[in-house]
């Protein structure tokens, strides 16, 4: 009878689909697709049925250009049968080819990219997983179905999850509810579906400290499960609400829900959760002092490791090889305990040169980056059919073509250089753990930039797309006069954002030292900042003491110092009066110094520290970038000085300058 409900469904959604395939939709897709796979839990396909019909599709697809509908729906429904065989690689194989002959930007595609994505994760292998779900997540947002992006999201969310990237994934898991909210809970499935999400969630908080959230999220899920009668799932959600528990202090708690979800999934075959539940267990007994329920229970967990009855994640070995090394430390076997804590140590370090390369983390960011740029060759297209306005949409496009080909040009530059340290690390051995940290800062420094950078030219961009619009609906020249100097003035901006970008390059060039003469360095700065010097009717008073008139330093460094701290008094003026800056120079025993004095709004005691932080603003409603102070003081580190802050609140703020008089 089941069979029959089955078949009988899967012809339906067939001829539904056939007659218009216009309302095909995600769900409709994988509720064909999950009764097909219902169909073949119970009668499989043999290996003969298998291979025959695998040449059938195989020969059917040779010198097509494209196919839809009735013919999809069958190699969904082959597809099915072979993932239930575990043929998870053929499954991608074939899916992959019938990709190419799906209808650009359909539901149909990103239905197929979806079932890529699955295959690819069956297959452990992360990041073409990830990239599949984001290329299907593509066409769901334009077509904004949000069945299929809860489905998208939440599978994004899972590697973010497992791959550490917990913002990420709580971000993503956030997403697939409120559009699981949208398109209604109507069945088990969905219901299902937004327990897992609140699980996601509160185990992510969890990780984050967060535990108010988690625990609220957690009880979200148990309360669902609860409504199912899912007595397993029940109690591993109890679990996890134990942890946070055991996390908080909280071993009274704890324990039961632990021991409920230890004994439910052991006897129900999810030895993974009981796994888990079994180590925090252990740690409890431990922490009390308990060695008879300790030994039993340890016992019981390291038959299940040795005997290699679940496919053990890092984060699991991790776990269980710290409890260990606690355990026979307790008993003071000290051989045993070194053992395992030599394992402990290996498996922490694997993780966090995971967390380092982080490569899900980049794909994210590259995936933002495809997206923005998708969207400017979708207004390029449409830009080109306008052609009463060619030459003001060419000026627009080669500024916007210009800016990403710069930072597009920098990453190359610094990539390269990176390599080049690589290359230089390996000859020399004894410089190789100062090379690598500094190569991972430089990385860590340029993915922010990047990605800050990325936010930061889309400002302009917008700006300069929106005056594109205004002048589609004006032919008064004093309103084109004034739209373009506007245009002038924003792309002014893009180019002091890359000019912060270009300082920051420079930055991790090499520096020689040479001798430096003061004076020359601060007109040179007083000239790059004119325009705004001019514009905020600025006085500039320059005192150069005779005996501070040159150090051995070296210049670009010292220009990178006062452009953004001379930019910085001029941004943060007191709006009512004029501005007044003042550059002296002195010196002492040890130390040269440069002191920029202004009449500006000062700066609060418990900002002292923080403006020398990349992207630290004290208020969102400033201009600036974020980043002048900071580029700042890691020009000044770098020449191994200081800069030091006196400021009064509503009179002005006085940096100085400290260097060595003799460098190394």
């Amino acid at each position: 009878m089941r069979k029959s409900l089955i078949i009988l469904f899967a012809l339906i959604t067939i001829i539904g689909i056939k007659e218009s395939s216009a309302d095909t939709s995600f769900d409709s897709l994988m509720s064909f697709y999950n009764a097909k796979l219902d169909y073949y839990a119970d009668s499989p396909l043999s290996e003969r049925s298998f291979d025959q019909k695998l040449d059938s599709i195989n020969i059917q697809l040779e010198g097509v250009s494209s196919i839809r509908g009735k013919d999809i729906l069958s190699i969904l429904d082959f597809v099915a049968g072979a993932e239930r065989l575990g043929k998870h690689k053929i499954c991608r194989r074939l899916l992959k080819r019938v990709l190419l002959l799906t209808k650009p930007e359909s539901i149909e595609r990103s239905f197929v990219y979806f079932k890529i994505g699955m295959m690819s994760k069956y297959l452990s292998e992360t990041i073409p997983a990830l990239e599949n779900y984001l290329k299907a997540s593509l066409i769901l947002e334009e077509e904004m179905d949000h069945f299929g992006l809860t489905h998208v999201y939440i599978n994004i969310s899972l590697i973010n999850y497992e791959s550490t990237n917990n913002e990420i994934a709580l971000e993503y898991a956030e997403l697939a509810r409120v559009n699981l909210m949208e398109y209604g809970v109507s069945s088990r499935t969905d219901s299902a579906t937004l327990g897992l999400i609140y699980s996601v969630k509160g185990i992510v908080n969890r990780r984050l400290q967060k535990y108010e959230d988690a625990l609220n999220n957690v009880d979200k899920a148990i309360q669902i499960n609860q409504a199912f009668g899912d007595s397993v799932r029940v109690a591993i959600s109890k679990g996890n609400k134990a942890v946070i528990f055991y996390e908080t202090g909280d071993f009274a708690a704890a324990e039961p829900l632990l021991r409920n979800d230890y004994i439910t999934s052991l006897k129900n075959g999810v030895k993974s959760s009981a796994f888990n539940a079994g180590i925090t267990l252990c740690n409890i007994y431990l922490e009390n002092d308990e060695p008879q329920k300790l030994d039993t229970l340890f016992s019981k967990i390291s038959s299940m490791k040795e005997n290699e009855e679940i496919n053990f994640n890092n984060r699991q070995l991790l776990a269980y090889y710290k409890l260990a090394a606690d355990v026979f430390e307790n008993e003071e076997n000290d051989s045993l305990s070194k053992e395992y804590l030599t394992k402990y140590i290996s498996i922490d370090k694997k993780i966090d040169s995971i967390k380092k390369i982080n490569d899900v983390g980049r794909l994210q960011e590259k995936y933002l980056m495809e997206k923005e740029i998708t969207k400017l060759e979708l207004l390029q297209k449409t830009n080109e059919l306008q052609a009463s306005h060619l030459k003001l949409r060419t000026a627009l496009l080669f500024i916007i073509g210009f800016a990403f080909l710069v930072v597009l040009w920098y990453v190359y530059v610094l990539r390269h250089k990176n390599r080049k340290i690589d290359r230089l690390n390996e000859m020399l051995e004894a410089k190789v753990s100062e090379r690598t940290t500094r190569l991972l800062e430089i990385n860590k420094e340029l993915d922010n930039y990047l990605y800050r950078a990325s936010h930061d030219i889309r400002r302009p961009i917008r700006t300069l797309l929106g005056l594109n619009n205004v002048m589609k609906f004006t032919d008064d020249p004093s309103e084109l006069k004034m739209l373009f100097t506007k245009v002038h003035d924003t792309a002014m901006n893009m180019d002091e954002m890359l000019f912060k970008l270009q300082m920051a390059y420079e930055l991790n060039n090499n520096h020689s030292l040479e001798t430096v003469q003061v004076e020359e360095v601060i007109n040179d700065s007083i000239r790059d900042q004119k325009r705004l010097i001019d514009y905020k009717q600025a006085e500039i008073h320059i005192k150069i003491s005779e005996k501070a008139k040159e150090l051995r330093a070296n210049a670009a460094l010292i220009k990178i110092a006062i452009d953004n701290m001379l930019e910085n008094a001029l941004i943060y003026h007191n709006e009512d009066v004029r501005p007044e800056i003042e550059i002296t120079t002195d010196i002492g025993k040890y130390f040269f110094y440069i002191h920029i004095q202004d009449n500006g709004y000062g700066i609060d005691e418990n900002y002292h520290e923080k403006v020398f932080e990349s992207y630290f603003k004290i208020s969102n409603k400033t201009q600036g970038s974020g980043l002048g102070l900071f580029l700042a003081h890691r020009a000044i580190t770098y020449l191994a000085g200081e800069i030091a802050i006196e400021s009064v609140i509503n009179e002005g703020t006085k940096f100085t300058i400290k260097l060595p008089i003799n460098p190394r």
